[in-house]
C-alpha cells in the first residue's frame, strides 16, 4: 500500500466523497460485480488522483498567482487612495485659495470704488475752490484798480489840504496882526519871497496806523532814547519812515513849531535825515528811516567797533552837512552821537538827524546829563543858538571818534594828551585798528580847537573851522590806500553846470524841475518815473528792487532847494530852460 503524503491529503479526501456516493449505489449492486467495481474503482481512483493532483496543483499555482496578483491591486489600489486623498486635498487648498482670491479681489474693487468716489469729490471741491479763487482774484483786481483810484484821489486831497492849511495859517497870522519872528526874518527867502515851504500834512490817525498805534514794539531806541520825544518805526504810504513824537511834558509853540518844521523842509543834503511830513496836531515829524542805528550805539554798545577810516568817513560826513546849513543861516543845535544815523553796519553812509528839535521847545531848554557835554559854554550863558554851538558839538564827537570814550571822558583824555602827561597812543582808541598816529593826532587836536579847548592863536570863525575839518579828516581818510573821498563829499559839483548831485534826476542825470519821492524812497523827475512806471517796469531804478507801491509823492522841500538854488544861479537857471 502506496505511503500516503501530505500532498495526498486533499485527494483522498476527495476519494472519500466520492466513496461515500457511491457506497449507496454499492448495497444495491451484486456480488459479483462487486469486486471488479473494487478494481474499476482502484484503477480509476490511481487515474484520477493523478489528474486531481495536477488539476490541483495547477489550482494551488493559480491561486498564488492570483493572490499575488490581488496583494499588488491591493498596494496599487492604497497607492491610488493616498494619491486621491492628497489631490483631494490640493483641490481643496486650491478652492479655498480661490475663493480667498476672489474675496480679496472684491475688497480691492470696493476699495477703489471708494477711492474713485473720493478723488471724484476732492476734483469737484477742487474745481469749487478754483472757481472761487478766480471770483477772488477778479474781485482783487477790481479792489487794486478802487485802491489805485482812491490813492490818486488821497494825493490829490493831501496836496489841496496842504494848500488849504497854507492859507489858512496865512489867514490866521493876518487875522492876529501878528509880525514875522526874528529867527524866521532870518531865513532865506524862497521863490521870490515866499518865506514858508509847504511838506507833507499827516493826520494823527494816519500816524497811529503806521506805528501800530505807537506800539512799544516799534520805538527805536526804547523809552529813553530822548529826554524830549520818542521816535517810532512805522510804514508810512509804502516807504519806511521814522516819527519824531515830542513829549507831552515839553511845551511847544504852535507858530514856533511851524517854523521849526519849515526849517527841517528846506534842509535837503544828502548827509541830513530828510523830512517826509508833519503833523501839528499830534507834535509829531515823520523822517526818513535810517535802519544802521546810531553812532552812539556803535560806541557805547555791544556792536563790533567802527574802524578808523569809517569814523573820519562819518566826521566827514556830519562837517559836510553842518557846511551845508551855515551856508543856509541854519544851526543845528543839537549836534551829538546819538543824532547821527548809520545807513548799515558797514557805516558806508551816515546822516544828521535832530534837526529843529530846539527850535520845537518854548522857551529852550537847556540840556541835562551826557548831552550837556556837547554844549557851547557860551550858550549856556546866553541861550542864543549860533554856528559856534555846532562846530563845538562837533569837536566833542571828533574826540569821542579818536578815544572811543564818552563825552566828558574824551576831552579830558585829550587835554592830558596835549599837555604831554599822556602819550598820544594811550589816548586813541585800539579798536579802530591801526590808526596813523599823526593822523589820529591832528584829528583830535582839530576836535580840541573846535572845543576851544587848546590855544588857536586867536579866534576862528566856524566856517573856517568846518573847511580846516574837512581838509584835516580828508587827509586822514587818505592815509588808506584804495580810499577817496568821492562817495563822501556831499557838494561836489556835478557834470550838470555845478550843481549838486541830489538836485539831478537818477534817469535823466538831469536838474530836476517837478521832484517826486517814489516808493523806494529816492527822488526822481516826474516825467521820467512816470514813463518809467508807464513801460512796464515795477522796480526801483536805484535798487532793481520791486517797488512797494506806484505812487508818487511831491517832494516840495526839494524842489524849494532848487528854485533857491536857481533864483541864485541865473546863468546856470538859463542853461536848463
Amino acid at each position: 500500500m502506496p505511503r500516503i503524503t501530505a500532498s495526498r491529503i486533499p485527494v483522498m479526501r476527495e476519494l472519500l466523497k466520492v466513496g461515500r456516493r457511491l457506497s449507496c449505489s454499492h448495497c444495491r449492486m451484486s456480488k459479483k460485480t462487486r469486486p471488479r467495481l473494487r478494481t474499476m474503482v482502484r484503477e480509476e481512483a490511481g487515474d484520477m488522483e493523478d489528474a486531481l493532483y495536477e488539476k490541483l496543483k495547477d489550482a494551488i499555482m493559480e491561486a498564488g498567482s492570483l493572490r499575488h496578483e490581488a496583494y499588488e491591486e491591493t498596494r496599487r489600489r492604497q497607492k491610488a487612495d493616498r494619491d486621491l486623498a492628497d489631490v483631494s486635498m490640493m483641490a481643496r487648498d486650491a478652492e479655498s485659495s480661490y475663493h480667498g482670491e476672489a474675496r480679496r479681489r472684491k475688497e480691492m474693487e470696493e476699495s477703489l470704488a471708494r477711492e474713485r468716489a473720493a478723488v471724484e469729490q476732492d476734483r469737484r471741491e477742487l474745481d469749487a475752490i478754483l472757481e472761487k479763487i478766480r471770483e477772488v482774484d477778479n474781485r482783487s483786481a477790481e479792489l487794486e484798480l478802487q485802491i489805485s483810484d482812491s490813492g490818486r484821489v488821497m494825493g490829490e486831497l493831501d496836496v489841496r489840504m496842504s494848500e488849504s492849511c497854507s492859507v489858512l495859517d496865512a489867514l490866521r497870522r493876518e487875522h492876529r496882526g501878528e509880525e514875522p519872528a526874528a529867527d524866521e526874518e532870518s531865513m532865506p527867502a524862497v521863490d521870490g519871497g515866499d518865506q514858508s515851504v509847504s511838506f507833507l500834512q499827516l493826520g494823527l490817525l494816519e500816524l497811529e496806523e503806521a506805528t501800530d498805534r505807537f506800539n512799544e514794539s516799534t520805538m527805536i531806541g526804547g523809552a529813553s532814547a530822548g529826554s524830549r520825544g520818542r521816535v517810532y518805526r512805522g510804514s508810512l504810504r509804502g516807504m519806511s519812515v521814522a516819527v519824531k513824537m515830542i513829549c507831552p511834558d515839553v511845551a511847544v509853540h504852535e507858530a514856533r513849531f511851524g517854523r521849526a518844521v519849515d526849517a527841517i523842509a528846506r534842509a535837503r543834503h544828502p548827509n541830513i535825515v530828510a523830512l517826509v511830513g508833519a503833523c501839528p496836531e499830534a507834535r509829531a515829524v515823520v523822517h526818513e528811516l535810517v535802519p544802521g542805528g546810531s553812532l552812539e550805539d556803535r560806541l557805547g554798545g555791544e556792536a563790533p567797533p567802527l574802524p578808523w577810516h569809517a569814523r573820519c568817513g562819518i566826521a566827514y560826513r556830519t562837517c559836510s552837512a553842518l557846511a551845508y546849513l551855515h551856508s543856509t543861516a541854519t544851526v543845528h543845535g543839537d549836534v551829538r552821537p546819538t543824532n547821527i544815523l548809520l545807513e548799515d553796519e558797514q557805516c558806508s553812509s551816515s546822516k544828521l538827524a535832530g534837526l529843529g528839535m530846539p527850535g520845537f521847545v518854548a522857551p529852550p531848554q537847556l540840556p541835562s546829563g551826557v548831552a550837556l557835554a556837547y554844549v557851547e559854554p557860551r550858550y549856556l550863558a546866553t541861550g542864543e543858538l549860533t554856528p559856534q554851538c555846532d562846530v563845538h558839538a562837533l569837536g566833542v564827537v571828533l574826540l569821542c571818534l579818536v578815544t572811543g570814550m564818552p563825552a566828558f571822558a574824551a576831552k579830558k583824555a585829550a587835554q592830558k594828551a596835549n599837555d604831554g602827561s599822556t602819550p598820544w597812543h594811550e589816548v586813541v582808541d585800539a579798536t579802530a585798528g591801526g590808526w596813523p598816529m599823526e593822523r589820529a593826532t591832528e584829528v583830535a587836536l582839530l576836535g580840541l580847537k573846535c572845543c576851544d579847548a587848546v590855544e588857536t592863536g586867536g579866534p576862528h570863525r566856524p566856517a573856517e573851522l568846518l573847511d580846516e575839518a574837512l581838509s584835516v579828516l580828508e587827509a586822514a581818510t587818505d592815509a588808506t590806500p584804495g580810499r577817496t573821498w568821492s562817495s563822501l563829499s556831499a557838494s561836489t559839483a556835478s557834470d550838470s553846470g555845478g550843481a549838486p548831485s541830489y538836485f539831478l534826476c537818477p534817469i535823466l542825470k538831469e536838474v530836476m524841475r517837478d521832484p517826486q519821492i517814489a516808493g523806494d524812497g529816492f527822488t526822481y523827475e516826474a516825467e521820467a518815473m512816470k514813463e518809467w512806471l508807464g513801460s512796464g517796469h515795477d522796480t526801483s531804478p536805484m535798487t532793481n528792487l520791486k517797488l512797494p507801491t506806484d505812487e508818487l509823492m511831491p517832494n516840495h522841500a526839494l524842489r524849494a532847494a532848487i528854485q533857491e538854488w536857481r533864483h541864485t544861479r541865473p546863468s546856470t537857471f538859463q542853461r536848463y530852460q
